[in-house]
């Protein structure tokens, strides 16, 4: 079975290049929405605390995202050791989905910051989605409603995507002008062959 990690920057489109290949029928691995499932996890809320104090729960006892992100989006040392709590319980995670997978003839882990966590050197192959950055910024303003300058804020703490693009295998352009449909059926067929 490959293992294919498909990643792009926020607003690049990634999650629906992720749709595409499971209409496809094939299994995505959501890295980005177990993280926040992880999130909650008794024994992970207990080192969240000790990392941030009690006051970073809400009334319910669960991690505050939104209060976690204010501080790890300008607090590099925060975020490290965030991501040191996160991310070996998401590639544990991932590890178990891909056991129940396994007759699949590839799979996807899809994650907004696989290179930055070390998760690429779990795959086969990499796909990158492209796409300019003035047209990210329009794209999560609308879906979150944001400020200029907080996706700006969570643009920064995102490697960029020339890096990403140099360290890919394969990029879909979702620059508006180009169909994403035919590039992801061109790799669906490139990996089914494989």
């Amino acid at each position: 079975m490959l293992k294919i990690g498909l990643t792009g920057n926020i607003g690049s489109g990634k999650s629906i290049a992720a749709s595409i290949f499971e209409i496809l029928g094939i299994p995505v691995y959501h890295a980005d929405e177990k993280a926040k499932n992880i999130l909650n996890k008794q024994d992970v809320i207990e080192k969240i605390k000790i990392l941030f104090g009690a006051g970073i729960l809400d009334k319910t006892g669960k991690p505050d995202r939104k209060k976690i992100a204010g501080i790890v989006f300008n607090n590099n040392e925060k975020l490290t050791s965030l991501n040191k709590i996160i991310h070996p319980a998401v590639i544990a995670d991932f590890e178990e989905w891909v056991k129940q997978e396994s007759s699949f003839h590839y799979i996807i882990m899809e994650s907004a910051i696989l290179f930055e966590t070390g998760y690429s050197e779990m795959f086969d192959s990499i796909i990158v989605i492209a796409a300019p950055e003035n047209i990210r910024i329009e794209r999560v303003i609308k879906r979150d409603q944001s400020s200029d300058e907080d996706v700006k804020k969570r643009i920064q703490n995102q490697m960029l995507e020339e890096m990403k693009i140099k360290k890919a295998d394969f990029v879909i352009n979702n620059d508006g002008s180009h169909l994403m449909i035919p590039q992801v059926l061109k790799l669906h067929q490139k990996f089914l062959s494989k």
